[in-house]
């Protein structure tokens, strides 16, 4: 994990801007995500900062890495007319894809916001902690390693992301859920609120990066005056919802879909943390449904990544973090209702499509039907790094531009 601070306040941020500028935000997906300056929700966040400003955003562009120059590439290729409008990207990345999407836009103004110090991991108590710093930080290596905090007040730089300079205030409105007002964002999407709120929903398919694809149907929920019940990853907030999200009949709806799941798959299946999560809260320790599968053959072709057909769950992340992080749509769905699949290229071989090894679908996969062969990458002596020369100093004014 590479770790990273955001390097510029928002209103340096905006002295870089002209008011005429048609700008589009370029997030990584990956590490600097997991330092709380990336993805996108905090792209969806600037978009509202810059846009109450009287700033143009036309395009919010999230790529799993940043730092590879061929998805760069494939990204410009894909949206040639969108990025011929833009004049400005501001990247929400590292140094090294702040260099990448210089190099890939030549024409066009990038605005960087992060300083990079190194790699380091993820403590679920301490956060993103920086253990091999790079030479040119002249930090000293540190057993206890070095935590963001650390770094912004060593270093003079900037605290959280660009809303802790200036927050939006976005219309609020109440609605009732299981029986009690609930304060939520006007038009937001409902499982998002849910989940903001700390509300336990169930769901395998859905990723606020992704976008709604309503294909596992476990957040279902009932709706006043709408018919049945509805998939919250799905719905929109409106005034006046009244929600219920747990009751006798969607629990016991939600474990026959869980049960299925793994009937579908095997017992295997069960080894994925979010599986074994539902099945553990829903107390199901016997499976009610027998379903008869042929195994499927384990495709083990490519250099980087291995899938089993047998744990997919067709729950749509890999078609979609493929299709919207890398721009490669190396994976889809075939064939239609009992009989789809999903299949990589022609239906063809991983080895033999072109697949760009960004991990994308690995990372979103909530079953473990793609893995990486290599689960980390380790960076000895900095090779990583030495695609970038360093300058000694590198103030803000000059990360910018």
């Amino acid at each position: 994990m590479i770790i990273s601070v955001r390097s510029l306040s928002y209103d340096e941020l905006k002295r870089n801007l002209s008011r005429d500028d048609k700008i589009v935000l370029w997030s990584c997906d990956t590490c600097v995500k997991h330092c709380g300056i990336a993805g996108m929700d905090k792209m969806t966040a600037l978009e509202d900062m810059l846009k109450e400003d009287g700033y143009t955003v036309i395009k919010k562009e999230l790529i799993s890495e940043s730092c590879q120059v061929n998805l760069a590439k494939k990204h410009k290729a894909a949206q040639e007319d969108l990025f011929n409008e833009a004049t400005a990207i501001i990247t929400l990345t590292c140094e090294l894809g702040y260099q990448c999407v210089r190099n890939v836009f030549p024409k066009i103004k990038v605005i960087g916001t992060a300083k990079t110090f190194g790699s380091g991991n993820f403590s679920n108590k301490k956060g993103p902690i920086l253990t091999s710093p790079l030479p040119n930080t002249g930090l000293e290596l540190n057993p206890e390693g070095y935590s963001l905090k650390n770094l912004v007040e060593t270093f003079d730089l900037q605290q959280g992301f660009f809303d802790f300079d200036k927050v939006p205030n976005p219309e609020k409105i109440t609605i009732t859920v299981d029986g009690k007002p609930l304060n939520v964002k006007k038009d937001a999407n409902l499982l998002d609120e849910l989940l903001a709120n700390r509300m336990k929903i169930p769901h395998l398919c859905y990723d606020s990066s992704l976008g709604a694809i309503g294909a596992c149907r476990m957040c279902l929920v009932k709706i006043e005056g709408k018919r049945g019940l509805v998939p919250s990853c799905c719905t929109q907030i409106e005034e006046g919802m009244v929600v219920t999200t747990e009751d006798e009949e969607i629990e016991k709806l939600r474990k026959s879909i869980l049960q299925m799941i793994v009937a579908e798959c095997g017992e295997e299946i069960q080894q994925s943390r979010d599986i074994r999560f539902w099945l553990r809260r829903y107390k199901i320790t016997e499976n009610r449904f027998k379903l008869s599968k042929q195994e499927e053959a384990v495709d083990d072709s490519d250099e980087v990544l291995i899938r089993d057909p047998n744990r997919c769950i067709l729950c749509g992340r890999c078609v979609s973090a493929c299709a919207k992080l890398s721009g490669q749509k190396v994976i889809n769905f075939a064939n239609r209702g009992s009989n789809t699949v999903t299949i990589t290229g022609l239906n063809d071989n991983f080895a033999n499509t072109d697949c760009a090894h960004c991990l994308a679908c690995a990372h979103y996969c909530p079953t473990n039907a793609i893995t990486p062969k290599a689960i980390s990458k380790k960076i000895s002596g900095y090779p990583f790094w030495t695609l970038i020369t360093y300058p000694k100093k590198m103030t803000r004014s000059t990360r910018a531009g």
